[in-house]
């Protein structure tokens, strides 16, 4: 089996491609590297990986056409080291019987766990706390920290990160709603939720966090007049992409004091150096840090490198993405 690696020598190729890692593709066969400091075109990549089995792909990476896959006859699987593959593999690639696999599963796992992070210190307010002790102060006598435990939370967008997410927090007792065109109250049942409308979730949870891919269905999905319904001390958390929130209104009613929020992701990265929403006291603000952490690359060659095995098994891939999943992914 040949293996093909497209991803270039880079600051952060070592992190994926660990010693362990890189001992273990060699033990299925030959490993041919990307020589370049840079991501190759899509006719280079043709060229380097025409007899690959398997190509490794990461940040970066052509989209995989019709008209590229067909130059590489012995191709069987594209295996991504990131998450998402809606800007990486053409739809009919997935015709011609190629199978394609990602990290999605290990990253959304800590994507959900950064957002229960965020969910959890924007609630107990700990960047205030903790700016108060650098300061030389106390607590104050009335403080106003919260927790999540029989909260209702509203999840909005019910994708990978999502059902983690909802896993995570059903031990906190929580009421949790979902809103998602895809899901059935059935299905909702299995995670210990029910479906919503989004009007309903804005206007009813304590905490509404945001899980949408962003599409052109769901640009700016999050309107002014949704945000009005949420409660004065309710608790907004996007972890997903800026753009999906009206993000000018987010910002003017989070400075007017409204509600509070948890923001890793904005539509401008990074905002501008003098945004007033830097200052903002009522909003956790992280830049684009949600996840995945570092320790969970080698963790995703970990499981990728266990469906090459099931490859050479004939065995179904754990980690395979299908067309339908990868077409409600995040570009």
């Amino acid at each position: 089996m040949k293996i093909f690696i497209s991803i270039p020598e880079c600051s952060w190729k070592s992190t994926f491609l660990t010693p362990r890692i890189m001992e273990k593709l060699k033990s299925f066969g030959e490993v041919v590297e990307n020589p370049y400091d840079r991501n190759l075109t899509a006719e280079e990549m043709v060229e380097f990986a025409k007899d690959a089995e398997i190509i490794v792909t990461g940040w970066g990476t052509p989209c995989f056409e019709k008209k590229y896959v067909e130059q590489m006859p012995k191709l069987r699987l594209i295996a991504h080291s990131a998450g998402s593959v809606a800007s990486l593999v053409a739809p009919e690639i997935y015709e011609m019987g190629i199978l394609v696999a990602s990290g999605n599963d290990v990253f959304a796992k800590s994507v959900a766990e950064g957002c229960l992070c965020y969910t959890l210190a924007a609630l107990r307010r700990l960047e205030h706390y903790i700016g108060v002790m650098r300061d030389g102060g106390w607590k104050e006598t009335v403080f106003q920290n919260r927790g999540l435990f029989g909260k209702k939370i509203g999840l909005v967008g019910f994708g990978t990160i999502a059902k983690h997410f909802a896993n995570l927090i059903r031990w906190f007792n929580c009421e949790i709603l979902i809103y998602s065109s895809h899901l059935s109250n059935e299905e909702a049942a299995t995670y210990g939720a029910r479906t919503a409308s989004l009007e309903e979730i804005f206007s009813e949870c304590d905490v509404i966090s945001i899980h949408a891919s962003k599409t052109p269905k769901t640009q700016g999905m999050i309107t002014r007049a949704l945000m009005e319904r949420m409660k004065p001390d309710a608790l907004l958390v996007n972890t997903a992409r800026g753009a999906v929130v009206d993000e000018p209104a987010l910002f003017e009613m989070l400075l007017a004091g409204k509600f509070y929020a948890a923001l890793d992701v904005y539509d401008v990265e990074p905002p501008l150096e003098d945004d007033p929403i830097r200052k903002c006291k009522n909003v956790l603000l992280m830049p684009h840090m949600g996840g995945p952490t570092i320790d969970m690359r080698e963790v995703v060659m970990v499981e990728l490198c266990k469906d090459f095995e099931r490859l050479q098994k004939g065995e179904p891939l754990v980690n395979q993405i299908d067309a339908a999943v990868a077409m409600r992914m995040t570009r």
